[in-house]
């Protein structure tokens, strides 16, 4: 090992140098804002934005309230589910195929489907 350290220390490495490329600045114009003429147009734009993120807002509460019911019900299922999946690895060829995909659209539909299922109080 000292061998090699001793042969490792005698080799120089030349130094490269990286040639300066001038880059030249571009300076942009900046747009002028003419405030005045926005505003009729800001003040019929604004309530719509707010109206928009706040369906927004109540659609994706909606959505993690789904998906933490969807989360509870295939917990639920697992048993199904796995019943279902060692059908689906059992077949070969076009077989497997059509279990599958129907397996797939079944799941989709039963976890779409939840709120019907659903008991109102």
């Amino acid at each position: 090992m000292d061998k090699l350290k001793t042969i490792l220390s005698k080799i120089k490495i030349p130094k490269v140098k990286v040639p300066k490329i001038n880059v030249p600045k571009i300076s942009l114009p900046k747009p002028k804002v003419n405030l005045d003429k926005i505003k009729p147009y800001l003040s019929k734009v604004m309530p719509v934005i707010g109206k928009v993120l706040k369906a927004s807002i109540k659609g994706l509460k909606g959505f993690i309230g789904w998906f933490g019911k969807a989360v509870k019900e295939s917990i639920a299922q697992v048993w199904t589910l796995l019943g279902f999946f060692i059908a689906w690895l059992t077949l070969t060829g076009t077989a497997q195929q059509i279990v599958g995909l129907a397996t797939i659209a079944a799941t989709i539909l039963w976890l779409i489907t939840i709120p019907l299922r659903e008991e109102k109080e």
